[in-house]
């Protein structure tokens, strides 16, 4: 316990030290900005269906309207998306690892652009689905990849604001997709149904033209030998014209640099991770998370929001400018969330998401028990607040900082594996949900709720109390959490007591990966320079 205890305080202290430099220039912003462009992408990919499946020209075209299966082509076409999201989500995590985050974005934009193109073209509800697997695969690349290029380019003080940057371009993207369906529910045709699928290929055009001006991860070109590329991109993202000498961003690439050097012989599989207890403890903390995150039933009302209006008796008109309001309530409570996501202690933060969503979700089955079905235009109206409301909770705690929790629970070299064994598990409960949606709607309806009330309570206490908190501590030092104190190289405490000059880190700056592998080495290292 002492021992622990010990640890915690090493911890906190070495984090306390370690924010007293940390720089934001308009550079970093920029790059952060520009890949959460890909985070619109995937907005408006993954909700564009929400809207589509409102257009009566779309439910004529591909027969929703007569067809004695339609309950079931909806489900495949919700369902299709999610198993691609499947496949997608451990593709990004061998592109990531092999090919770069920079790489692994620019190929998910490039499938959605695709797949966009002929989803818009699609001539009956076959090709249809298909294509939609494939822009579900690809939004699951940009997914599995986006937050952790961003998580491993931001500094500690800022990083759960840098990845909320990421919720926000969802939540762009979302609620542009309602936008212009709504829009296009006005334009005359049999056709323009297509117009809003067709529109979700702007996006990734402009990310694939810009994309090569993007910095990599440093993490990843360390994890490459390319330490002088590394360099540039820590200097020029992390500098300051307050701070000439640069200091932080020389300590923290000192620090980042010799612990990739131990992580490069730790390289392990999936199933390496499941074999290692503290790896294995990761594993099942982020499908946890995930699972319970999913089940909270945000992804049921963004993908059935027209089933869930218009049983609340709404007209299409209706149903469209709700799902609109939905998602922008979104995109400004997300935007609200960045000023207090990196003040509130991780667990604590999720945990009060989770507990508010299941107490709204109650509020809502009690009002749907009594006015679903009816004509009551007051009891309406609060089943509608309810659902806005949940919303409004949802993004102020739990969207963006699911993401970058499990960005800081990894360590470097198996972090794209975690982050895919998390986006595998949102897109496999989402899968479970959506497809059982439309038959639990039409013959449990609001006792369906019960499922999203119970799980979100349980879970949200179990990580109350389990989970541990990750509040700006640097992703190099986290792995002493989880009982691998042996495998945290060297402390940010250790660099500011040993005081070593910053000409001495800067000499150390263009050194060759592999020449420190262990923690007693650089502990010497650190002791013999200053």
């Amino acid at each position: 316990m002492s021992e622990i205890v010990r640890t915690q305080t090493t911890q906190t202290t070495s984090s306390q030290i370690f924010l007293r430099q940390q720089h934001v220039n308009a550079y970093s912003v920029g790059v952060i900005l520009f890949i959460a462009l890909s985070s619109v992408a995937y907005g408006y990919a993954g909700s564009v269906i929400a809207t589509t499946l409102t257009q009566p020209s779309f439910n004529k075209k591909m027969g929703l309207d007569t067809a004695p299966n339609a309950a079931a082509l909806i489900g495949a076409m919700n369902a299709l998306y999610y198993t691609g999201g499947i496949f997608g989500s451990f593709l990004a995590g061998w592109t990531s690892n092999k090919y770069g985050r920079k790489f692994s974005v620019g190929l998910g934009n490039a499938l959605v652009l695709l797949s966009g193109a002929l989803m818009t073209a699609s001539i009956n509800p076959a090709m249809f689905i298909v294509f939609r697997f494939c822009s579900g695969l690809g939004s699951f690349v940009i997914l599995a990849s986006a937050p952790l290029w961003i998580a491993e380019l931001a500094p500690p003080k800022l990083r759960g604001i840098a990845v909320d940057v990421h919720a926000v371009g969802m939540m762009v993207g979302y609620t542009t997709a309602c936008y212009v369906g709504l829009g296009f529910y006005f334009v005359s045709g049999g056709n323009q149904w297509r117009g809003p699928l067709g529109i979700q290929m702007a996006m990734p055009a402009i990310i694939l033209c810009g994309l090569y001006w993007m910095p990599e991860s440093p993490r990843y070109l360390l994890a490459k030998d390319r330490t002088e590329e590394a360099w540039a991109v820590v200097s020029r993202m992390h500098s300051s014209k307050s701070h000439t000498n640069d200091e932080f961003a020389k300590r923290e690439f000192y620090q980042m640099r010799k612990q990739i050097e131990l992580d490069t012989t730790l390289a392990t599989s999936y199933w390496g991770i499941f074999k290692k207890p503290s790896l294995r403890k990761r594993a099942f903390m982020t499908i946890f998370l995930e699972f319970v995150l999913m089940s909270s039933g945000v992804l049921v009302i963004l993908n059935y929001g027209s089933i869930i209006w218009r049983s609340l008796g709404f007209n299409t008109v209706q149903i469209l400018n709700f799902q609109g309001g939905f998602q922008l309530t979104g995109f400004v409570f997300n935007i609200v969330a960045m000023a207090f996501v990196d003040r509130v202690k991780r667990p604590v933060l999720i945990t009060t998401g989770m507990i508010g969503c299941a107490v709204i979700m109650a509020g809502e089955a009690a009002l749907q028990k009594f006015y679903l079905g009816t004509t009551d235009r007051n009891g309406l109206i609060a089943c509608a607040f309810m659902i806005i409301l949940f919303q409004t909770w949802f993004s102020l705690f739990l969207d963006g900082p699911t993401y970058f929790y499990v960005a800081e629970i990894w360590p470097s070299h198996v972090r794209s594996q975690g982050f895919a064994i998390a986006m595998a598990t949102l897109s496999l409960t989402n899968l479970m949900w959506l497809q059982s949606a439309p038959h639990a709607f039409e013959s449990a309806g609001w006792k369906f709720y019960l499922c999203f009330i119970i799980i979100p309570a349980l879970g949200g206490t179990v990580i109350f109390f389990l989970f541990p908190d990750t509040l700006r501590v640097p992703l190099e030092e986290i792995a002493a959490m989880f009982g691998d104190e042996d495998e945290v190289v060297v402390y940010q405490q250790q660099l500011d007591m040993a005081k070593i000059p910053l000409d001495i880190l800067e000499q150390d700056l263009t050194g060759r990966a592999g020449s420190m592998s262990s923690k007693n080495a650089a502990a010497q290292e650190i002791e013999d320079v200053a």
